[in-house]
């Protein structure tokens, strides 16, 4: 996922479990199977800003998001 361009839309394929990243993303209600969009990207490696499917903005950091598996929609 850190891959992704600002404004590229992509579906969560898989994420580590019983993880970290993982336990954060679950509370969130995001799901593999679900719909992300890259909002913005700070510089310097900092975290990427993120839409939910459901209209939901999060932040994750770069290092988290290297670890979740996408595939782009075109």
């Amino acid at each position: 996922m850190s891959r992704l361009k600002i404004g590229q839309k992509a579906v969560i394929d898989s994420f580590p479990e019983n993880s970290g990243e993982s336990l954060k993303l679950l509370s969130l209600g995001i799901l593999p199977g679900d719909e992300i969009e890259v909002t913005s990207k700070a510089l310097l490696f900092g975290p990427l800003s993120l839409k939910h499917c459901n209209d939901t903005f999060f932040a994750l950091r770069r290092s988290h998001a290297s670890k979740i598996f996408v595939r782009l929609i075109d």
